[in-house]
């Protein structure tokens, strides 16, 4: 059984790609740390590793193995692979430099949002001084609430089981019931609301993006709270994130 360093169950098998994804979550592990992690022999966990370091996934430094840079390299392929990339970028920057706060834009693959894009407004760009993560969840993000809202419900009910996270602050949503009884406000508006759920203090209004009536992502844009109050992300922000939603939509479906 795989564990974390808190102790937690991962629930994933021992492979390879296991091994390099928990690698990359932690930002380099030594073998001794896998050893703790991971419920298997220490010769096995080094078969892994010397399997990774050989095909060029990892690299060592003394004891610590991390991430090579030939998976970003793998990653960069696969975006600009990525049907109307051009087009979503050019989508991103226009938002973000029209309301001056930071957008960008999440791709929809199993169940979870994958940053592809982001871009920040002059209002945004001196004060960016975290890193932007990889990964989402749909139930405390505003794009991932609207993406939520637009499908069947028995499908959002999938997802929602299937991802189980935890709500990360106090102010999210208490429960899944709560969520889906919000769903269908969220549709009629069109969009969905971030309030700090996994990142105090910040705040973001996101919609769905549809390709040929499929959902491929979420745009959003948002910034500190300080900055945007209620009345301007209803109006202000909403409203441009709608109005680059539909042109992008129709750009991408012509």
């Amino acid at each position: 059984m795989w564990r974390d360093n808190k102790g937690r169950e991962l629930k994933t098998t021992q492979t390879s790609l296991q091994i390099l994804e928990l690698i990359i979550e932690q930002d380099g592990l030594a073998l001794a740390d896998l050893d703790r992690m991971i419920d298997k022999p220490k010769s096995t966990l080094h078969s892994h590793l010397h399997t990774l370091l050989d095909n060029r996934y990892l690299v060592r430094d003394g004891d610590v193995y991390t991430a090579s840079f030939r998976i970003s390299l793998l990653g960069d392929v696969i975006r600009n692979r990525y049907p109307h990339y051009e087009t979503i970028q050019e989508a991103v920057e226009d938002l973000a430099e029209r309301t001056g706060e930071e957008a960008n834009f999440t791709i929809l693959e199993h169940g979870r949002l994958l940053f592809a894009h982001g871009a920040s407004g002059d209002s945004a760009t001196e004060e960016r001084d975290t890193d932007v993560r990889s990964e989402y969840y749909l139930h405390n993000t505003a794009a991932g609430k609207a993406i939520l809202a637009s499908m069947d419900r028995n499908r959002a009910k999938r997802i929602l089981n299937r991802w189980e996270a935890p709500y990360k602050s106090e102010v999210a949503a208490t429960n899944q019931d709560h969520l889906l009884n919000s769903l269908d406000e969220i549709a009629d508006r069109g969009y969905g609301i971030f309030n700090e759920e996994s990142a105090p203090g910040l705040i973001a209004v996101g919609a769905p993006i549809h390709s040929d009536e499929e959902i491929i992502g979420g745009l959003s844009v948002g910034g500190p709270k300080y900055r945007i109050d209620l009345d301007r992300l209803h109006n202000e922000l909403a409203d441009r994130l709608l109005e680059r939603v539909a042109t992008l939509e129709c750009t991408i479906q012509s």
